[in-house]
């Protein structure tokens, strides 16, 4: 009796295991990594996510910058949002990775997002918020905190 509560609690655990991989209609957006860690003027820092879509049509991206105080309060600064398309993103796919570049404090590459310097060393972070042609929104995933460096 005891063998078979326990098959059957790992069948259910084992279920709610699998369910977590499956597509979702809304979009899922996950951020993998961001290097470097320390940015100094002129460094292009990187961005590395990966989503996916059940339909697969995602229509745009928002970014977010984050920026952090001593204090550890947080002021979401610029909040963008761009067509898949403008930032050579993959579209009608139902899985794919990004790879997303911004060049800090200067603008020696067009082709690049150029995010402003600061006036003090700060820490600063990033979010994205994929939504679909159907405005259907992702979950908001941040990446760890990074330090900017004082041009």
């Amino acid at each position: 009796m005891r063998n078979n509560i326990l098959f059957v609690l790992s069948m259910v655990l084992l279920s709610f295991a699998c369910n977590k991989d499956k597509f979702t209609s809304e979009p899922q957006v996950q951020i993998n990594s961001i290097q470097p860690s320390m940015v100094v003027s002129g460094n292009v820092i990187k961005l590395l996510a990966n989503y996916t879509d059940q339909e697969g049509d995602i229509d745009s991206i928002y970014i977010v910058y984050k920026w952090f105080n001593a204090a550890g309060s947080t002021r979401a600064d610029t909040l963008q949002r761009f067509p898949i398309n403008r930032l050579g993103l993959p579209g009608a796919l139902r899985k794919a990775d990004i790879q997303l570049q911004f060049e800090y404090n200067t603008y020696n590459q067009p082709d690049l997002l150029t995010l402003p310097g600061v006036l003090r060393d700060t820490t600063a972070s990033f979010g994205l918020v994929l939504i679909d042609k159907t405005r259907k929104r992702s979950n908001y995933s941040e990446s760890a905190r990074i330090r900017l460096r004082r041009p």
